[in-house]
């Protein structure tokens, strides 16, 4: 059989486009994907289908290998498992099934080594995947101490992982400043404003110290030398994680006021050894995820791990 110049031409584009496509497929290197998602009210208990189907489908597309979840409230082990596979993941683990509890779920096995509530404000889950450490937390909402403590906990538990060579992230709602954020902490007085007024209200718990931003809980982590990958990736204009517009209008007045209270409270820390690995770190604060939750999703890639 004889083939047309025409089909021969045809033959050795497709085949030049096969050669490219797999040459660019072997340059770029597989990457490890995390995300930190705080769900609020675990969607409001389990009765917003809607939300959560929305959330799953968004946590799904961006095709992650480790998610760490914040206020899974009303869960069970068999209800975060059921989510889980909605986005893939097989594995899942869950830290309490009362309150405000944080889970972990991947696609590789998870090897847990603690759950901790004593000494937590919502605990504190411990687990392994990839032979890496991961620190899902959700720090109290109400005081700068409490957090400064919960804190000191989750450092501690990292210097012994460092000691023994293995690297760590840590992760989740941390309800606090960084220091890095200072200038445009500066720029939000009407925010400062409404934390002195509920610190006023309260005569045993303080989220400011002495009505200033407290930058301690945070620049414990960076104490010990850990990555704020968000932080190093994410232009300062864009560093916010709350709030939304679903707090619209029971918490905020109108979106003029969520822009006017914007902050960063959630964060995905890692140890420098990882961290050289981080290629690219995200706050997912655009109008796709500005109804999923109170918060914003974290995300981090990193090259390939072994």
């Amino acid at each position: 059989m004889r083939l047309t110049i025409s089909e021969i031409l045809k033959t050795i584009v497709f085949l030049f486009l096969v050669l490219h496509l797999n040459h660019s497929l072997q340059a770029q290197p597989n990457r490890f994907r995390v995300i930190s998602y705080n769900i609020l009210d675990g969607f409001n208990g389990g009765k917003d289908t809607i939300r959560q189907k929305k959330t799953a489908a968004w946590i799904n597309s961006q095709h992650a290998d480790v998610v760490a979840l914040q206020e899974l409230v009303g869960y069970t082990d068999d209800r975060l498992q059921s989510e889980a596979l909605q986005w893939g993941h097989k594995y899942s683990v869950l830290l309490k099934k009362t309150g405000y509890s944080v889970g972990l779920t991947s696609d590789k096995p998870i090897k847990v080594i603690s759950r901790a509530t004593k000494g937590f404000w919502h605990g504190m889950l411990h687990c392994q995947v990839n032979n890496i450490n991961f620190f899902v937390v959700h720090f109290s909402p109400d005081d700068y101490k409490i957090r400064g403590g919960e804190a000191d906990s989750i450092i501690n538990l990292v210097k012994r992982s460092l000691n023994e060579k293995q690297e760590c992230v840590v992760l989740g709602d941390f309800n606090a400043h960084s220091p890095f954020d200072d200038d445009i902490d500066a720029t939000r007085p009407l925010l400062l404003k409404s934390y002195i007024e509920s610190d006023q209200k309260s005569e045993k718990y303080k989220h400011l110290d002495h009505d200033h931003w407290d930058y301690s809980v945070v620049g414990k982590f960076l104490g010990i030398q850990m990555i704020d990958v968000c932080q190093r990736f994410v232009p300062v204009d864009k560093r916010y994680s709350y709030s939304t517009p679903i707090l619209i209008p029971r918490y905020r007045k109108n979106l003029e006021h969520v822009l006017q209270t914007r902050e960063r409270l959630d964060y995905l820390f890692v140890t420098p050894g990882l961290s050289r690995k981080c290629i690219n770190a995200y706050i997912h604060n655009g109008v796709e995820t500005s109804n999923l939750s109170d918060h914003y999703p974290l995300m981090a890639d990193f090259e390939e791990l072994e």
